[in-house]
């Protein structure tokens, strides 16, 4: 009884904020820090083992965040955390970054570093060589082109936070035995 009433007063929604706001930040310095070292991770042409050092301090940071959040909030319940508070405090952290790093890569390609955006942009006019109907599609979206990808990546984010929410709930779920 008392550890339902616990889960009752005891919301995720801090610690889940406070994870996803870093995990963003970090996500926007280390797209300064790639740009700096000239590390293109749109490039078809990148090397095998850069593309996974880039994915490595892509995806790493945010399984972490999620595990982080779920293991704080079964230590604010007391130590003991069921599966569904569990996932719902993952799959918080994944959808708030989500919406976080949307808005930062929005804000990156649209003031940090306008040039990125033209990259990109480039890219894309390159990949579609001499097909009209590409070249006039990729000309339309490029002023809608920062809010698809920061809308790609609120998707992306959300979808494989979802799944890392299930799996980290499973694992670090642990039922009260007075209950």
């Amino acid at each position: 009884m008392e550890q339902q009433l616990k889960e009752i007063s005891v919301k995720p929604n801090k610690v889940a904020f406070q994870a996803a706001i870093v995990f963003s930040l970090y996500t926007l310095a280390l797209v300064f820090i790639f740009k700096l070292l000239h590390i293109d991770t749109q490039d078809d042409h990148i090397s095998v083992p850069t593309r996974i050092v880039s994915m490595i301090c892509t995806y790493v940071p945010f399984i972490l965040a999620i595990l982080y959040a779920q293991s704080r909030h079964r230590t604010e319940l007391g130590g003991y955390m069921s599966f569904g508070r569990g996932f719902s405090a993952g799959f918080k952290v994944a959808a708030y970054s989500g919406l976080f790093i949307a808005l930062l890569y929005i804000l990156y390609y649209k003031v940090l570093d306008r040039s990125a955006l033209d990259s990109a942009v480039e890219m894309a006019l390159e990949k579609a060589g001499d097909d009209q109907k590409a070249i006039q599609g990729v000309n339309m979206m490029k002023p809608y082109l920062a809010v698809f990808i920061g809308f790609g990546a609120a998707i992306t984010y959300t979808i494989f936070g979802l799944i890392l929410s299930l799996i980290g709930a499973a694992i670090l779920k642990k039922d009260n035995p007075a209950v």
